[in-house]
């Protein structure tokens, strides 16, 4: 399989990578008794037609727009910022690097130094994908506040900016530590068109260091503040 990402189709960093058939899902699995971040609402699954009744089964489903693994659209802290069908797929497509940051006590910011140990790895139109092990630890202990993750410091926010990343993911419920409204790391990545993946799975923490090729995509929601996604994570062939 071969995967360029928008810039090489257009030219730019000309160049086809060749990608493994081998697959790693990323994406939590949404069920109504799953982690949400604190507030939202709890996913609902109910019977709208049933093989008893009407010889097919369909299911009304109702959940809030940040619903597991999912993608923030510009709108989610902008009024007139582009709802998520108006996101370039590009953006969540592409070449990633998986960082290491399960050392770090959770809850504490992750900050611009922290991402330091990866410059020399990274490179322009990159996706960042951050494995913090949050989500191992709260599998192991569900009762724990869901309030209490690792997320993104400014400092960071600006780091991937800087860096010319097109895209953060994370394996917590934000990339904005809990209860900032102000929502600053959010509007800085945002607003420079860095594309937010949020509540990624477990399944990185046995690639980090690696560079995978990354595919998530939302859905095709109109207007709206954000999505769930699927994301795969691909090896590339040597």
């Amino acid at each position: 399989m071969n995967g360029m990402d928008g810039n090489e189709k257009n030219g730019k960093n000309a160049g086809i990578i060749s990608i493994s058939r081998t697959y790693h899902d990323l994406s939590q699995l949404v069920s109504q008794d799953m982690l949400v971040y604190p507030g939202d609402p709890q996913p609902q699954f109910e019977p709208f037609a049933t093989m008893e009744k009407d010889k097919i089964n369909v299911t009304r489903i109702v959940m809030g727009s940040h619903t597991g693994t999912h993608v923030d659209a510009p709108k989610h802290f902008f009024a007139d910022g582009d709802g998520i069908d108006k996101e370039p797929l590009d953006k969540f497509i592409g070449e990633a690097i998986i960082a290491d940051l399960s050392d770090m006590p959770r809850g504490k910011g992750i900050s611009d130094a922290d991402l330091d140990n990866y410059y020399r790895v990274i490179k322009r139109n990159d996706i960042l994908l951050l494995y913090t092990g949050t989500n191992d630890k709260w599998q192991k202990a569900r009762s724990s506040k869901s309030n209490n993750f690792t997320y993104l410091e400014v400092s960071a926010a600006e780091w991937i900016m800087d860096h010319g990343i097109k895209c953060v993911g994370i394996d917590t419920l934000s990339v904005e530590k809990y209860g900032f409204k102000e929502g600053l790391t959010h509007k800085k990545l945002l607003s420079n068109n860095i594309g937010i993946i949020e509540n990624l799975n477990s399944n990185m923490r046995g690639f980090v260091g690696k560079r995978m090729f990354l595919v998530c995509l939302p859905l095709m929601l109109k207007a709206i503040d954000g999505s769930p996604a699927r994301a795969i994570l691909f090896d590339i062939a040597s």
